[in-house]
């Protein structure tokens, strides 16, 4: 079967079967090893075992993967010598942290300026001094009355996720750190403040934004929020000090809230020896949105201007942004040719599903060109990655990526399959005997 062979004008049910077949003939001469195709959040790629460990558990991010997979992948999979790890999306860092924990050079890219915050703050290293200094801080936050009050968060909509007593609890703490001098106490408080965000917020993340709990109590006077408040952030920085005190040493990794795509990729990123990363995936998640809270009572937003910059800096993988057109040479027919204008003929709810498509296959093409010269002849790119389900069809983003990879130059070692994934049951009544494709797996490139 070739392109020009699958009609787009068809209906779901034509242009599914040529679809799947064309990913029937991928799979022919692309090694597809399923660990396991359970739907289950408690893979290797999901962040659950991360909630755990030193470091990684200080700050709950649920798109993040396990550093004990990081460290397979690393230690197993990979000749790694003196090079660098990258990871070019690196969210809140366990790929970079992992590195440094095997006392190897670690750098991480992500445009999220929470994600880079926390990221950054989790690598701290301090001396026995600083150590003593976090903790006489935690003391005078404990006792203290806490008369200051920071303002509130330029968004109404953030200031209605929560009691008006909760909120003014969170910002008289938020007004205590940011009176401290010493750039890593400050941090780790700030850390400890946007972790207490979701727990005492009225609403909780579910897929692409917030939605309100369903169980929900709060405390009923102002003493009451402020005990509670301080309490919960009190926890998390005397865990914060133990890890840094215990934690065996390591490499502190470096992180840059820095875009990888483009032309100007850092001079840095150089002699790799590996990549591990998870790029958003093509699900229409706006995480300015997921993390909005955060985002704006952590100050990394301002005004609009700020969410918005955000957006058009990120990947293509959602739909709430006007992207100009880039990086077109490095997209994939099949999308561009087939899938795109069929999605665009159904009824879905944005009629920018389709260019999103498009949009983040060039991504990850410019992605894979800027790094071709910068890994190591014989390194691995182990690329996590889910796949989406639009229009009637499933879009394979595992074997399209691979295939891209090949396209791009590099050899394909496999596609590893992690677990199976469940759309809404009515998707899942479509896709018949392919469901397989449903599923969040690990695309393995190496550079020849």
């Amino acid at each position: 079967m070739t392109l020009s062979s699958i009609d787009p004008q068809s209906d779901a049910a034509p242009l599914a079967e040529d679809l799947y077949r064309h990913y029937r003939e991928l799979e022919r001469t692309i090694r597809v090893n399923e660990q396991s195709t359970r739907t289950t959040y408690r893979s290797p790629v999901n962040f659950i075992e991360s909630m755990q460990m030193p470091r990684h558990r200080w700050f709950p991010y649920k798109e993040g993967f396990s550093p004990s997979f990081v460290k397979e992948f690393l230690s197993a999979s990979v000749k790694i010598e003196d090079g660098l790890i990258l990871d070019p999306f690196s969210g809140s860092g366990t790929t970079p942290l992992v590195a440094g924990e095997l006392r190897l050079r670690g750098l991480g890219f992500d445009v999220s300026p929470l994600t880079s915050f926390v990221a950054k703050t989790k690598a701290v290293v301090m001396s026995a001094a600083e150590l003593r200094s976090l903790r006489d801080a935690i003391f005078d936050f404990d006792k203290s009355p806490l008369r200051s009050r920071a303002p509130e968060p330029n968004n109404a909509t953030v200031q209605r996720y929560f009691e008006t007593e909760v909120l003014e609890a969170l910002l008289r703490s938020k007004a205590f750190f940011q009176e401290i001098d010493c750039p890593k106490i400050n941090a780790l408080f700030k850390l400890a403040f946007l972790s207490a965000i979701e727990p005492f917020s009225t609403h909780r993340k579910a897929g692409n934004g917030v939605k309100k709990k369903t169980r929900y109590s709060w405390p009923v006077s102002d003493a009451d929020c402020m005990s509670a408040v301080k309490r919960f952030m009190i926890q998390k920085l005397e865990m914060f000090a133990a890890d840094i005190e215990h934690t065996p040493e390591f490499i502190p990794p470096e992180f840059r809230q820095e875009s990888c795509l483009g032309d100007a990729l850092s001079a840095e990123v150089e002699d790799v020896s590996a990549v591990l990363t998870s790029p958003p995936y093509a699900n229409c998640f706006d995480y300015s949105k997921i993390y909005m809270s955060e985002l704006w009572l952590g100050d990394f937003f301002k005004s609009k201007t700020d969410q918005q910059a955000f957006r058009q800096a990120s990947v293509r993988s959602h739909v709430h942004a006007t992207w100009a057109d880039r990086y077109n040479e490095f997209g994939i027919p099949i999308v561009d040719d087939v899938i795109r204008p069929h999605i665009e003929q159904q009824d879905l709810w944005s009629p920018r599903i389709g260019s999103m498509l498009s949009g983040y296959f060039a991504d990850l093409g410019n992605l894979l060109d800027n790094l071709r010269g910068r890994v190591r002849s014989g390194g691995r790119l182990g690329f996590v990655v889910g796949n989406s389900f639009y229009g009637g069809v499933a879009v394979a983003t595992d074997l399209l990526l691979a295939d891209l990879g090949r396209q791009s130059g590099y050899e394909v070692d496999e596609v590893r399959v992690y677990r199976g994934v469940i759309p809404s049951s009515q998707q899942y009544r479509k896709l018949g005997n392919n469901r397989k494709y449903m599923r969040e797996s690990m695309v393995v490139l190496r550079r020849p």
